[in-house]
């Protein structure tokens, strides 16, 4: 009797230990009880849709974000994603236009919902309770017009169960994200809310099991370009110690003038019979979404110098050393171009337009023995627009002091329909988060090189360093050779193939 009453009082002491029977996770943020999920595989706790911001609807709409606070003996399940950010459809047909590609059927695709409240974070964590975790957050790409933070390929399982945190960071996306109206404080609204976001997980992490003294920022494409801006924003000092740059860069090749955002947002409140903030805030987001398709259809949606957020034009903050001191990886793919070729090009009339007519000869001179227009365009753009960018920032790194990687991607599947794109735009992205899709031909080297990449990324995340036991040494970013490493079946370092393009080009 008295060995069945211990047993009772065993179980009763687990429960206060734990917060309930719930089979759950369960976790405190303050005296608010949060409520997840498991992954499939039982070895990952997932928070989905963790709040970190009041909802950027009716009058919050085109304000910076006001943080979510904590409110005692409150339940919250967060154990499903929330609404993707209000956007086109650029996304979402980019994916289906991949998939039928690849051989798939693009109505497999599940599309999400999407609304104006849409400031939430996801969480992966390893199952029980464990403390001071390395803690990646990643910031998704789309332009700036589309995309969302839980996307297939940025699902955090596979790394959560290396004992990391993964989170997720949305941010207001087109119009609703950047808008440059008169009564609008700041116009980068979407970079607010990452830095909020980032707020956010240096006070909580720690209540998740994660250390908010390692955090390592990971971004791709627009993403990636809010990390440059991070980087360089006077708000962010001691919001993450490193961060993994991918495919960004056109930021620092062409930037977005203050004048320029202002005349279109000025053309874009005209299109409204009253065109006061206060009425703006009254209009549906669908009529919002559709007259700023009209007004900023030629218009790459970017961060601009506001005097609070950013300080000066981004190319003169990294060259004059202020920034933020964070160790980087940075790099780019061998095509990401690829996606976006028509079979027509004018390589004679993008460098009229580009270049200089001596770097022009130069640049023809240089890249002669290429008989394919296509690759030789590719080679040009993806250089001016990544490449070139890329080794900017990370010579501006190093000079501040900061250790630097670069990598270039040149993985191509086996299989004819992926020799079309080749390294394409975002080709990375499965490797890194080992979440194949299934229209993508995976094969055991696919699966090797994703060990390879992951453990160079983690490696970095954890200890600051990628190398480890298990890889070819990575040599740290060195200027006069351009040093990087090449990820592919078999991965080596070298120096940059388009290092001498960037000398030409000549851009920072």
């Amino acid at each position: 009797m008295l060995h069945n009453f211990s047993r009772i009082f065993i179980i009763l002491l687990s429960f206060a230990v734990y917060g309930s029977s719930d089979p759950n996770p369960t976790l405190f943020v303050e005296e608010t009880k949060l409520v997840g999920s498991f992954h499939e595989n039982g070895e990952v706790e997932m928070f989905l849709g963790l709040p970190f911001a009041r909802p950027p609807i009716g009058e919050m709409r085109w304000k910076k974000p006001h943080p979510w606070m904590p409110i005692p003996d409150e339940e919250i399940y967060v154990n499903k994603f929330k609404p993707a950010c209000f956007q086109n459809q650029r996304i979402v047909l980019w994916y289906k236009r991949l998939i039928q590609d690849f051989g798939g059927d693009p109505n497999t695709f599940a599309v999400p919902d999407f609304s104006e409240d849409c400031l939430y974070l996801n969480l992966w964590r390893p199952k029980g309770k464990k403390n001071n975790l390395p803690v990646i957050v990643y910031i998704h790409g789309g332009s700036n017009k589309a995309g969302w933070a839980y996307e297939p390929n940025y699902l955090g399982h596979n790394i959560a169960n290396k004992d990391f945190i993964l989170i997720s960071v949305p941010y207001r996306l087109g119009v609703f994200g950047f808008f440059s109206h008169p009564e609008v404080e700041s116009p980068n609204l979407a970079l607010f809310d990452q830095i909020l976001a980032l707020e956010w997980i240096s006070k909580y992490v720690s209540s998740f099991g994660g250390d908010p003294s390692n955090i390592t920022l990971i971004g791709e494409s627009a993403g990636a370009g809010g990390i440059s801006h991070l980087i360089a924003s006077p708000l962010t000092e001691g919001l993450f110690q490193r961060a993994v740059h991918q495919s960004g860069g056109s930021s620092f090749t062409y930037p977005t003038s203050a004048s320029e955002v202002k005349n279109l947002a000025n053309e874009f409140s005209k299109s409204f019979q009253d065109s006061s903030i206060k009425n703006l805030r009254t209009i549906s987001a669908e009529e919002i979404l559709k007259i700023s398709e009209k007004i900023y259809a030629n218009h790459y949606f970017n961060y601009v110098n506001d005097n609070l957020s950013l300080n000066e034009h981004l190319s003169e903050s990294y060259k004059e050393g202020k920034i933020q001191s964070v160790d980087l990886i940075i790099g780019s793919n061998n095509d990401e171009w690829s996606l976006y070729f028509d079979g027509n090009v004018d390589i004679e009339l993008w460098l009229d337009q580009e270049t200089s007519q001596e770097k022009k000869v130069k640049l023809l001179t240089l890249l002669e023995d290429i008989d394919d227009p296509v690759r030789k365009m590719d080679l040009l753009i993806t250089a001016k627009n990544f490449v070139c960018p890329s080794l900017f920032m990370a010579k501006s790194l190093k000079n501040k002091g900061k250790k630097t990687w670069v990598y270039q991607f040149n993985r191509v599947r086996d299989d004819e329909l992926a020799k079309k794109y080749g390294a394409f735009h975002g080709a990375e992205l499965p490797y890194v988060f080992d979440t194949h899709d299934d229209w993508l031909p995976t094969n055991d080297a696919d699966k090797e090189l994703t060990e390879v990449i992951q453990s160079y990324w983690l490696s970095f995340a954890r200890t600051g360093n990628p190398n480890n036991a298990n890889n070819v040494i990575w040599p740290e970013y060195i200027s006069s050779d351009d040093s990087s490493i090449v990820l592919d079946t078999e991965v080596l370092s070298r120096g940059h193939e388009s290092s001498e393009i960037c000398k030409i080009m000549d851009l920072f």
